[in-house]
């Protein structure tokens, strides 16, 4: 009884195989149109599959030896059966360190579980070559004993892997000890403030990670994206198979703020365009610069003097450009700067 267990077992394996070639195959796909992320799930689905066909094949071994042991036991196995369970130990085993090599090389999930499925069949036969000892020796329950005992291994197996796919198709984060990891990284970078809603998930064996990171609010755009840069490469570094990191470079808390802002930059270069119009001695196009900070409205101007005029009046036309602009309602602070790439650099 515990070797025809285990022959089941081992028949699994071909079933298993099939699956695991399949599903592995369609995972090494390039990502497409329609799969922009790849196809990885479908590992994540051949190692659930995989999971699954384990336990049903327990439970069947394990059912068919609890028949057995309710029966009256009057066979014996002969020495062929002995040697043939050695045999597979040995076979399985072989197939168990191949299969585990490759799987590791190529960070498969399907090809890993293969691998762990045929240490089971290793290990049952092992049971199955004590059951036959057990019942040379007058002890015939030892056999389908044996086979029972191999089954609630094979399910304890299969329950392993299945878990494991579901966890990846419902998108279960990376364990503490990998979020740790993360946030280690995070706290190195010094021009990191703070850090959140970091997020993660693993598709057929490769991660994905979205956080969000506190810079300085006056930090230019390709500044913020340098920061955001050295992030997913110092992340990307840490581990051996994370796909991408997406990095959202924030210049404040979103939770301390508003997600939408009143004015948009058009709209306020529209309703400040007048102001640079009525002020004489200044060109009326100006560059802008707009931040939005902890919920306020803050103005960067560089004005443009037209002709040669004095410092003196210079600071004038400044003072009133910046008295208009703040009394604009929903402006909250302009800051005025004098550009001297003009004719007025020229003149002094």
């Amino acid at each position: 009884m515990a070797l025809i267990a285990d022959a089941l077992h081992s028949l699994s394996d071909l079933i298993t195989d099939a699956v695991v070639y399949f599903s592995h195959g369609v995972g090494q796909l390039p990502p497409d149109k329609n799969h922009p992320y790849g196809h990885g799930r479908a590992e994540t689905i051949g190692t659930t599959v995989v999971g699954l066909l384990i336990i049903i094949t327990g439970l069947g071994v394990a059912y068919e030896a609890w028949e057995t042991m309710t029966q009256n036991i009057d066979k014996t196995p002969g020495w062929l059966a002995a040697a043939i369970a050695i045999l597979s130990v040995f076979i399985n085993e072989g197939l168990y360190r191949y299969t585990l090599k490759i799987g590791e090389a190529s960070k498969s999930p399907s090809l890993i579980a293969n691998a762990w499925h045929h240490r089971t069949d290793a290990i049952s036969s092992i049971a199955a070559f004590i059951g036959i000892l057990g019942a040379w020796n007058g002890i015939a329950i030892m056999d389908p004993l044996a086979g029972g005992l191999v089954g609630l291994m094979v399910c304890k197996v299969g329950y392993d892997f299945s878990r494991d796919g579901f966890r990846d198709l419902m998108d279960t984060a990376l364990s503490e000890e990998h979020t740790q990891k993360i946030f280690a990284i995070l706290n190195e970078i010094p021009e990191v403030i703070h850090f959140h809603d970091l997020r993660s998930r693993t598709i057929g064996g490769e991660i994905l990670i979205d956080v969000h990171i506190l810079v300085d609010p006056e930090m230019t755009v390709t500044e913020g994206h340098g920061v955001a840069e050295v992030v997913r490469r110092n992340v990307i570094k840490a581990f051996d198979n994370v796909q991408d990191v997406l990095v959202h470079v924030d210049g404040e808390h979103d939770a301390e703020v508003e997600n939408l802002y009143s004015l948009t930059r058009k709209e306020l270069i529209e309703i400040t365009k007048p102001v640079f119009e009525n002020v004489h001695g200044i060109k009326s196009d100006p560059e802008i610069r707009t931040h939005h900070i902890k919920g306020k409205t803050l103005l960067d101007v560089f004005l443009q003097m037209e002709g040669h005029q004095e410092m003196e009046e210079i600071q004038n036309r400044i003072n009133e450009v910046r008295l208009r602009l703040e009394a604009i309602p929903k402006i909250d602070r302009a800051r005025v700067f004098l550009d001297l790439n003009n004719e007025f650099g020229k003149h002094n």
